[in-house]
């Protein structure tokens, strides 16, 4: 299964730096565009400034500040590049491996490929939001009990080699 591609068409964590932080989470392998509840500063030596992060649950959808993670997908393990390939949809984030990852505030524009959106077809819902127990943005038509929300704005591409893969334009709405 092909992994989610993000590009931050227009966001304020590209001018303010309160809006990046670097994340670690320890329950599996995340990828970009998944979206994550931050927690407490890591105890691990060497991770001073790292938070720990988990997925949305029932008890934190509503309510939890959540981030998206995005982090340049070429690997740098030992100071060495590893598992180079010029195609994003491989690329995914390790347990326990440290990462990037944004705040998404009011009117940021997101790119967010189709892999990368849960809950099936589009439909007629026109929002994404944090579902419990998935990082994956997911489908929804009521975003009132969610504490961050993106509207569709349309159908566009991202392209990758000779491919154009499926993505969709969204805008935050609510965060």
């Amino acid at each position: 299964m092909a992994k989610s591609v993000v590009i931050l068409a227009s966001v304020a964590a590209k001018n303010i730096d309160s809006l990046n932080k670097i994340g670690v989470y320890a329950d599996g392998a995340l990828e970009n565009g998944c979206v994550v509840a931050i927690g407490a500063k890591s105890t691990t030596n060497g991770q001073k400034d790292v938070y720990t992060v988990t997925l949305p649950n029932s008890t934190n959808v509503n309510s939890a500040d959540f981030f998206i993670v995005y982090e340049a997908p070429v690997p740098v393990v030992g100071g060495k590049y590893k598992g180079i390939t010029d195609d994003p949809r491989e690329f995914e984030i390790p347990a326990k491996t440290v990462f990037n990852m944004f705040k998404p505030t009011k009117e940021d524009e997101i790119i967010i490929s189709a892999d990368g959106i849960g809950g099936g077809e589009r439909d007629n819902r026109i929002h994404v939001a944090p579902t419990a127990g998935t990082g994956k943005l997911t489908w929804t038509s009521n975003i009132s009990n969610v504490s961050l929300a993106l509207v569709y704005e349309g159908d566009t591409f991202i392209s990758i080699g000779n491919e154009r893969v499926e993505a969709y334009r969204f805008r935050v709405v609510k965060a």
